[in-house]
């Protein structure tokens, strides 16, 4: 007997929410391992989303999952991606790059008054570059990682 068009959906709706955790699991930052259920899990519930790394597990292997709002949001806050995303409403999870996200996902780590102060840190290099666009200068290249500076700036000394 087939599945009618409802299973069908279900189905199809199971495999892409699946398919994108399982890709976010995986898209750790640069130098550590993908995430663990169990990781995923711990900060879950330590933000008022209950679940168990058997629940995750569940969620990245089981043949059909149908997860709570609830706990989509927390994924979603987790891995700093729209709920949308998770269901295949848009299909980047932002606009941002995977740079980006494992930067926000860091400072989400950071107290208070370390926030304001990368606010601030942000807030003066926006101004700088923008000031040197203004003047025809171009802005530096960022670090292509660690190990590689980023190019010099083009400032004019004056």
């Amino acid at each position: 007997m087939e599945d009618a068009p409802a299973d069908q959906t279900e189905a199809a709706t199971s495999d892409l929410i699946q398919g994108r955790l399982r890709a976010l699991f995986a898209a750790s930052p640069p130098g550590r391992p993908p995430y663990t259920e169990h990781e995923v899990a711990v900060a879950l519930t330590k933000t008022g989303h209950k679940i168990t790394a058997n629940g995750i597990r569940h969620l990245l292997k089981a043949e059909r999952i149908n997860p709570k709002a609830s706990t989509l949001r927390g994924l979603a806050e987790f891995f700093n991606v729209p709920v949308g995303y998770l269901l295949g409403e848009s299909n980047q999870p932002e606009d941002s790059s995977q740079r980006v996200r494992v930067m926000t996902r860091s400072i989400t780590k950071l107290s208070p008054a370390a926030q304001d102060g990368l606010q601030v840190i942000i807030d003066n290099l926006l101004r700088v570059e923008e000031a040197a666009r203004a003047n025809g200068h171009q802005t530096p290249s960022p670090p292509l990682s660690p190990d590689h500076p980023p190019d010099k700036p083009e400032f004019e000394n004056r």
